[in-house]
């Protein structure tokens, strides 16, 4: 079952990422890449229980992008170098907790994180691109996964960047 589970995230992640508009400039275009700390908005920012989940995402997409970023910088050799600036901005967040969810199940809604991933020419300030990645968790499904559905958001934000950024560098 862990095997269709992974299939079926990755098809959702593939689609999701495809839906997104493309980059202006083609990311292979540059040598260096710099991914920055997030960013949060302040109805984000300022709660503290949606900020340690922000927290964890970003925690989560350090653990997955700086690897390739570094991979890709570091193919570029010593020739002159194009910084390309990744910059990850949580601008809503609702995520239920695993309590909440087991005490009022799906009276307490969905969960749902929206993220822009700003890509921005450090030499110009131009932004190429600005995607941004939503996800949401059915309240249903949350109540029936007991909160599984709730905890995932994190993971398929982070796959999705992923495979945004893999895709666009390949073309």
């Amino acid at each position: 079952m862990q095997g269709a589970s992974r299939r079926h995230r990755r098809t959702i992640v593939k689609e999701q990422s495809g839906q997104l508009p493309a980059p202006r400039t083609p990311l292979s275009s540059y040598e260096r890449f710099e991914l920055k700390p997030m960013e949060m908005a302040d109805s984000v920012g300022n709660d503290q229980a949606k900020a340690a989940v922000a927290k964890d995402l970003e925690t989560r997409l350090q653990a997955v992008l700086q690897p390739m970023l570094t991979r890709w910088s570091a193919a570029s050799g010593q020739r002159p170098a194009r910084t390309l600036i990744v910059q990850p901005r949580v601008t809503q967040l609702r995520v239920i907790h695993g309590a909440t969810r087991a005490f009022v199940g799906a009276f307490a809604g969905d969960s749902s994180i929206t993220m822009d991933l700003e890509l921005r020419d450090a030499a110009t300030g131009a932004v190429i691109a600005k995607p941004s990645i939503a996800r949401n968790a059915n309240a249903m499904a949350g109540a029936w996964s007991f909160g599984a559905t709730d905890r995932n958001l994190v993971d398929y934000i982070t796959n999705i960047a992923s495979e945004y950024l893999q895709s666009h560098h390949t073309k």
